[in-house]
């Protein structure tokens, strides 16, 4: 195993020691990205005014998409535009926007101390969007992973069968091989008698 697999590293930003960090699959790719570069990456799939994750994408009367991105709000979410056509999720409309602070872990002179990294409510948000983004993520990858392994074991079974079959046809090949050698040749057949 690479060690570097191992380092709790945000591949997007690169934090070495991000506060939370999650695993995603992006194209059979497992990632590891921090709350806010996956919220930044995963747009599509929660408010980001409201940071709540959708298990359902709203109907079309219910949402706004920003212009410059794929990022769906909730139309009660987004402030209202001087026209519908006109709106610019907040990561888009502010380039140092940050759906959750880089904060990190106590550092090695720290542990045992009393340090927190204290979660306001929209942080405490995030994380928990980002999490139920990672959940569905590493959930489809489990079942596109175990269909793979289904149809592997299902080739695997076929193959076999054909193997089977081929070494049934080449001992009937033998057989018939030997017995038309005999045929062909009986003073083989009388010397092999003695």
């Amino acid at each position: 195993m690479n060690p570097d697999q191992n380092r709790r590293q945000c591949i997007a930003c690169g934090e070495s020691e991000p506060s939370f960090i999650h695993t995603v699959s992006k194209n059979g790719v497992f990632r590891r990205l921090c709350t806010d570069c996956l919220l930044k990456e995963h747009r599509e799939l929660f408010c980001p005014v409201c940071l709540v994750a959708f298990v359902d994408v709203p109907p079309p009367n219910a949402r706004i998409i920003c212009l410059d991105c794929s990022s769906i709000t909730h139309l009660a979410c987004s402030p209202p535009p001087s026209s519908s056509s006109s709106f610019t999720c907040p990561p888009c409309s502010d380039p140092n926007f940050s759906f959750f602070p880089k904060s990190h872990l106590p550092s090695s002179d720290q542990i045992g101390e009393n340090v927190e990294t204290p979660l306001d409510t929209e942080s405490g948000k995030a994380l928990l969007a980002a999490a139920e983004i990672a959940v569905v993520s590493m959930n489809n990858a489990v079942a596109q992973l175990k269909n793979e392994a289904v149809k592997k074991i299902l080739d695997a079974k076929m193959a076999k069968m054909r193997a089977k079959e081929a070494l049934a046809n080449l001992q009937d090949l033998v057989v018939r091989q030997k017995a038309s050698e005999n045929n062909d040749n009986p003073s083989k057949r009388k010397n092999s008698d003695r």
